[in-house]
């Protein structure tokens, strides 16, 4: 990397080398760090607008899958927005997002708003939607003493590691896809009683609270036909709930190559979506928890190269990467961003995130 103002690469104790398909010696993230630590937010959007407009930090991204920043010293969700949006990316637009975020700044959210004691199981960001954001910037607001680590497994050589191990799996992954199924409780946009969401808060953006129920359904439907793969039913509907439970199911490639370097990904969410079941003891049919929840898995076997989580102030860019997230021991404020994005901010007490838009 040539030699900047603002930022520099810089040793981060937990990346590793990454395995097989890459050459030797390929970190895993890559970091730099702020040299300047009396540099205004101005000064870091513009060092990050220089790097994008010469591709270097494209090139970054390339190599390695995800590139850790440190010491930036953003000190709010507002000059972490800055941040991301200064690499140019198109924001991130969520249809049908089944997570319940709080918006914090421009195209930036909450990461997780669930219960601290609950893990988040390793995914890709929306792989289970065809409408999947590009990149995920995470940033750490405040990180706890313990608990919350966040590993991280790169796509590429996770692909690489199930083809050899368990190559009926792929087999059978390539051949076949993955059905997803998610359910949106009817409720109002405000809940907040659930990490999850409502009709209304996965689809509902365009009703109007003095819609009839024929218009509200209508606007929401379109609103799923613009995922391509969707397919949906209404369901509980009574007169106590006239609208109805919305049940959607999306079958999607588990497989995907990557546009930049045309390696292919394991990019999906069936781990997440099995460990989940795993949890709520609906692995074997009729696939209900206690609560009558319909639950069904997906079924994998991996090994995750796991990595610590952030430290106050830090971020993690990601691209064809899996995230995890261990369970607290106290309260974690994080944010993430996405491209298309959406951004958030990730602190062990809560995170915050941004996402950007397709590759």
């Amino acid at each position: 990397m040539a030699t900047v103002e603002i930022l520099r690469p810089a040793h981060y104790e937990p990346s590793v080398d990454l395995p097989a398909p890459y050459p030797p010696c390929f970190q895993f993230p890559y970091s730099l760090t702020r040299t300047d630590q009396d540099s205004s937010i101005d000064d870091v959007v513009s060092e990050i607008k220089n790097l994008t407009a010469s591709s270097e930090i494209r090139s970054l991204l390339n190599q390695h899958g995800a590139v850790y920043f440190q010491n930036l010293n953003l000190k709010s969700a507002d000059e972490f927005s800055q941040f991301a949006h200064a690499f140019g990316f198109v924001p991130h637009e969520d249809i049908g997002n089944p997570v319940r975020r709080t918006i914090l700044a421009p195209n930036v959210a909450t990461a997780n708003e669930g219960p601290n004691t609950m893990p988040v199981f390793p995914h890709n960001e929306f792989g289970l939607s065809p409408h999947f954001p590009s990149y995920v910037f995470f940033y750490c607001a405040e990180a706890p003493e313990t608990g919350g680590e966040t590993p991280l497994n790169p796509s590429t050589p996770l692909l690489h590691h199930l083809t050899t191990h368990h190559p009926e799996f792929i087999s059978r992954l390539r051949q076949l896809g993955l059905k997803y199924q998610l359910f949106h409780p009817s409720g109002p946009r405000s809940q907040t009683s659930s990490p999850g969401t409502t009709v209304l808060q996965a689809y509902g953006q365009h009703v109007l609270d003095s819609d009839p129920v024929d218009v509200a359904r209508a606007k929401i439907e379109t609103e799923i036909r613009r995922l391509p793969t969707a397919k949906w039913e209404w369901v509980n509907i009574s007169p106590e709930n006239e609208l109805g439970d919305l049940r959607v199911w999306q079958l999607l490639p588990g497989i995907r190559t990557h546009p930049h370097t045309g390696e292919e990904v394991f990019f999906n969410n069936c781990v997440s979506r099995f460990l989940n079941a795993a949890r709520e003891g609906t692995l074997e049919a009729p696939y209900k928890n206690e609560a009558g929840e319909f639950l069904p898995p997906c079924f994998v076997s991996f090994s995750l190269l796991r990595v610590p989580f952030l430290k106050t102030h830090d971020i993690r860019w990601l691209d064809a990467s899996g995230w995890v997230r261990s369970v607290l021991t106290e309260k974690m404020n994080s944010t993430v961003t996405g491209v298309r994005y959406r951004a958030s901010i990730l602190t062990r007490r809560w995170g915050l995130f941004t996402r950007a838009g397709r590759w």
